[in-house]
């Protein structure tokens, strides 16, 4: 009897593709090989030695875009590969992320992933974070993107900065569309490794599902069925995509 892929196995025991990561892949048709193999959500990081950059004019994006969504990429995400954090000046950090929106709308994405620390570790606050996530949370809504903050460690910082950008949308201080709110893509090896059980910090989580998708990676083949058994409600949340599972390790911004 044939081998099922890990893929195909994760998929069927959810009743939704698992995502695959293009990482490192430079080249179209193998990219769109890839995700033939494996349709469902694709993730991009964006950079050097990526599918997708900043350097990447107009038609390019738009082709980038068209294959892979013609190819069975639904939905469409990209990494940034800058943090929140970056040891640049606040404004530099926001003019990338911004020219990172563009590249997302220009090849069709629905998120943005945007990493909490990068290689230079935490160096602001949680007053500058939120300021400065506040600015991008705006940025996204106005392109039509769902910004997703990956949490660094434990996840109480990341959900809690999120849930704030909701307080302030709904006394009306931030101007953001209703249907493309901020979340959090949760790096469970992430999270695991500063000793927070899964089911903690699902729960934690949870109550961002009421206002848009969270995307799950740190996971591989084998940890996200694990994950899937210590917190069976992922299982059903998966199945009606209120998740999206995206498998592979993603490295430090700006590695």
């Amino acid at each position: 009897m044939e081998q099922q892929n890990p893929t195909e196995r994760s998929s069927a025991s959810t009743g939704h593709p698992i995502g695959t990561r293009l990482d490192g892949v430079t080249d179209l048709e193998e990219a769109v090989r890839a995700v033939k193999e494996h349709p469902g959500p694709v993730e991009i990081p964006a950079g050097p030695g990526q599918l997708a950059g900043r350097h990447l004019g107009s038609v390019p994006q738009r082709q980038v875009g068209e294959a892979l969504r013609g190819a069975g990429a639904a939905p469409l995400i990209l990494r940034a590969d800058i943090s929140i954090d970056e040891d640049i000046p606040d404004e530099g950090v926001i003019a990338v992320l911004d020219d990172h929106l563009s590249l997302v709308a220009g090849v069709g994405a629905e998120y943005l992933v945007v990493p909490r620390a990068g290689v230079g570790g935490r160096g602001r606050s949680e007053d500058r974070i939120f300021s400065m996530l506040a600015a991008l949370a705006e940025a996204a809504s106005a392109h039509q993107v769902h910004l997703l903050l990956e949490t660094e460690g434990a996840t109480a910082d990341e959900v809690e900065l999120i849930q704030f950008l909701e307080r302030a949308r709904e006394e009306g201080t931030l101007d953001v569309d209703p249907h493309y709110l901020a979340s959090v893509a949760w790096n469970v090896a992430a999270s695991t490794a500063a000793g927070e059980g899964p089911a903690a910090a699902f729960e934690r989580m949870r109550p961002l599902l009421d206002n848009a998708p969270l995307i799950v990676c740190g996971v591989d083949e084998d940890t996200v069925e694990d994950l899937f058994a210590a917190v069976p409600e992922l299982r059903g949340a998966a199945a009606a995509a209120r998740i999206l599972v995206i498998l592979g390790r993603p490295g430090p911004a700006g590695a």
